[in-house]
């Protein structure tokens, strides 16, 4: 079973490569962004870098109850 781990902010630059880097070390990422300062197509270059699409959820950390139910 793969672990799940969640990177904020993961459509960002830091954010694309590190989902990259855990995604080609056989992690199961969830990105969570609220795409202020990124696009959603980024996440077709993760899918075409690693053959994967990792979740998804467009979500501003600051609504603490939204962040908690995504949790």
């Amino acid at each position: 079973m793969k672990k799940k781990i969640l990177v904020a902010g993961g459509t960002g630059y830091i954010g694309s490569h590190t989902t990259v880097e855990l995604q080609n070390a056989g992690y199961e990422v969830v990105i969570i962004d609220d795409l202020s300062n990124s696009n959603i197509e980024v996440l077709d270059g993760i899918e075409k870098i690693t053959g994967i699409r990792p979740e998804f959820i467009q979500l501003d950390l600051k609504d603490k109850d939204k962040t908690y139910e995504a949790t």
